[in-house]
């Protein structure tokens, strides 16, 4: 049972971590040249901050996590016989 949760851990890390990822790419890395020195960049009527370094940190949380879940998943023996 510990692995089965293990492994539904891993998946939903991971999937969040690809998510985070990709807004990472789409809000902050294509226009990072649009920045002004507030932070702020305006492209096609929506005003972007320079605060996606959260995207980041979030994704990279969700690798851990998702390394740790890989790792319990593979060493989870815990089951009472």
């Amino acid at each position: 049972m510990i692995r089965l949760l293990a492994a539904i851990w891993t998946l939903l890390s991971t999937v969040t971590a690809i998510a985070f990822g990709w807004l990472f790419v789409t809000v902050y890395w294509n226009n990072r040249a649009c920045f002004d020195e507030n932070g702020r960049c305006f492209v096609d009527g929506v005003v972007h901050h320079d605060t996606s370094f959260i995207y980041v940190w979030i994704g990279l949380l969700a690798v851990v996590s998702a390394l740790g879940g890989v790792v319990i998943a593979r060493r989870g023996r815990w089951s009472v016989r």
